[in-house]
Order: structure tokens, then sequence, then C-alpha cells
């Protein structure tokens, strides 16, 4: 049977720190190794890698699970894969033969993507009100979130762990598993927290806004949109942070808070955007399209698919874009907006893909299979 630890808040444990003591730590985060360690592939959630794949890559295996995958995946840095489903499963999957490591059993679904730290550690939310943190397939502590979680957990370099919850609140977890703040929203969050390099923290809501957050916890500002904000909020290291909305158009601040530009109203954006080579932006909406927009907001061209796209795209090395479509297809699209290959799965395709340092290509699927190419 389980450990069920009971966590205290630092307000439970003792007094809070000053209001100019910082919760948690700022530093610009990257990765050498190519791993792609958590939704979006790190706390900026750019959506960019520094690994390319072959254009025209080969299914190497399928890992099927026991429900369907809608969860993004997460590699590590020896290729293992980490990902959910729906049969309430966190899977780590061996990136060289797609054979399972070890599972670990939530009690409901895991809709939403896992992150790894560099200790091993999984983090991932289910919607059985949880955050768990896993190592080796076991249970290393949990904390209760009030409400369901569609969130994926984002790790700041100091190991501090942000994530939101339906309960209308975002939390900072310590790496212990201590809750170090849990800052009350207008709406619930279903998007994935993002991390700026000076250590602000973005998340959206479901009431059509943004907050802002300080090291301190602070509430800085609130952007607004026209739509709730589902999508994760892509930042750069200079503090420039594009918005997906489900009014239809992305939206561009600069680290004031000053909204720059937005893209026309389109169709629903769910889709996270990424950064490309040259200041391209990328993103999916559901009228099935997959969007490149320039650093001014300005559409370069859209790719059409037969089906909706939430996927969020990833963009490799070499300005490839790979995204799945709810057309059940995985896409890989050329800076200039050509076709350069696609694969059929036997379900729809809302997982976005993730890149590994291998240069593997994998996504899950709702037909319950995660794929690896290469």
């Amino acid at each position: 049977m389980r450990r069920w630890l009971v966590l205290f808040s630092l307000v439970a444990c003792g007094p809070p720190p000053g209001p100019s003591a910082p919760l948690w730590s700022a530093s610009a985060p990257t990765t050498t190794d190519g791993a792609w360690t958590m939704f979006h592939h790190d706390a900026l959630h750019a959506g960019a890698s520094p690994v390319a794949p072959s254009h025209t890559p080969s299914l190497v295996w399928r890992f099927r699970a026991g429900g369907e995958v809608w969860a993004s995946p997460a590699i590590g840095p020896d290729s293992t894969v980490y990902v959910g489903s729906t049969d309430g499963k966190l899977y780590a999957i061996d990136g060289h033969t797609g054979t399972a490591r070890w599972s670990f059993a939530t009690f409901a679904a895991v809709w939403a993507g896992a992150a790894l730290a560099p200790d091993g550690t999984v983090y991932v939310t289910s919607v059985d009100h949880h955050l768990y943190a896993v190592r080796e397939g076991q249970l290393v502590w949990s904390v209760e979130m009030g409400n369901c979680s569609f969130s994926s957990p984002t790790i700041a370099p100091d190991g501090t762990i942000f994530v939101g919850s339906n309960d209308r609140k975002l939390y900072a977890v310590s790496p212990d598993g201590r809750i170090l703040m849990t800052l009350p929203t207008a709406g619930g969050i279903a998007s994935s927290p993002t991390i700026g390099a000076d250590g602000t923290v973005f998340v959206g809501t479901d009431k059509s806004s943004v907050l802002v957050i300080a090291r301190t916890g602070q509430l800085v500002r609130e952007l607004h949109t026209n739509g709730p904000v589902r999508g994760a909020i892509a930042a750069t290291v200079t503090g420039f942070a594009l918005v997906p909305s489900e009014d239809g158009s992305i939206h561009a601040f600069d680290r004031n808070g000053v909204l720059l530009w937005k893209t026309p109203a389109s169709s629903v954006i769910d889709s996270s955007p990424a950064f490309g080579r040259d200041h391209i932006i990328y993103f999916g909406t559901v009228d099935g399209s997959l969007h490149a927009v320039d650093a001014s907001g300005h559409e370069l061209w859209a790719y059409k698919t037969a089906g909706p796209v939430n996927s969020s795209p990833a963009v490799s090395d070499d300005g490839t874009v790979w995204v799945g479509s709810e057309d059940g297809k995985l896409y890989a699209i050329s800076p200039q907006g050509k076709l350069l290959w696609s694969y059929a799965a036997e379900g729809p395709i809302n997982s976005s893909p993730a890149i590994g340092p291998r240069g593997e290509v994998v996504v899950g699927s709702r037909d319950g299979s995660v794929y690896c190419f290469r």
C-alpha cells in the first residue's frame, strides 16, 4: 500500500518569507544533451529542439498503452520516454526497444504531459486531483490539489515544480514535496506554466487571462485576451511572451505586459506556439491548419490538414516543424510550408510530438499507442 504523505505549505510550517525574498531561483532553462524533459521541451515552452531528425523517418517501435494517449511525451537523455494514458498509468518506455521499463498507476486518467527532473524523478498530474513524484516506478510523494488537473508540470532551474489545477489555483511545490505557494486565480488552469529566464512565471486561465507572477510569489500583472488560454505561453530569454487564446489569436506581449501585436482572429487556438528559425512562429488551430507567422505576427503560410490541430508543434534544429492532427496523421512540414513527410496512425493525434537526443520523434495517439520514428 502506498504511503500518502501529509504535506503542509510554508505558511503552515512557519512564517512566510519577507516580501522581497524569492521562493525560487532565476536562470535561463537550457538543455545541452538533446533531451525533451517536459511539455514543449523546457520551461520556456518554446518547442524548439537542438536536434535535427531525418525528414523521412521510419517507425522503429510502437508501444500500446491500456488507454488513449492524449499526453505529450517527455524524453530523457538516455532516450527513455515518459508518457501517461487515460488508463491512469504513467509509463517509462525504453527508447531503444519500445518496451515498458516500468509503469506507475494513479487513480484516474493522465491527460497531461510529464516532466523529468535531472535526478530521474518524474512529475505527473492525474484527474484524481494529485501531483505525483515518481522515481523508477515508485511513489516518492504526492500533493493533493483539490480538483482534477489537466496542466503539465513545469520544472524551474532550481527544481521547483509549477502546476495548475481546476480548483482555480497555481501551485509551486519544492522537489521534496512541500507546497511553497498557492496562488488563487479567477478560473481553472489547464495551461502548463511557463518560466521566463528571470524566474517570472506565466500561466493561462479559463477566464481569458494570463497571470504574471514574480519570484516572490506576488502577482505582478494580469494580461487579458478574449477567450480562455488553455495552451502554454511560449517565452524568449528576453521576456517576450506569446499567448495562444481561444479567441483565435496569438497575442504577443513584451516584458512589461504591453501588447505588441496579435494575429488576425482565425479559429480557436488550444495549440501552444513554437519558435522556429529566423524568428518564425508556428501554431495549430481547430479548423485544421498549421500556421506560420513572422516576428510581427504577419502570416507567412498555413498548411491545411483534414482535422483539428490541437497538437503543439515541435521545431527541430533544421527548422522542420512536426505536428499532429486529429485526422490521425503526424506531419513534418518545411519552414516554407511544404509537406516533407506524414504518417497515418490508427486514431486522432492530440498529443504534441517530442524530439529526442538521437533524432527520434515520439508522439501519442488516441488509438492507445505511442509511436517512435527515427
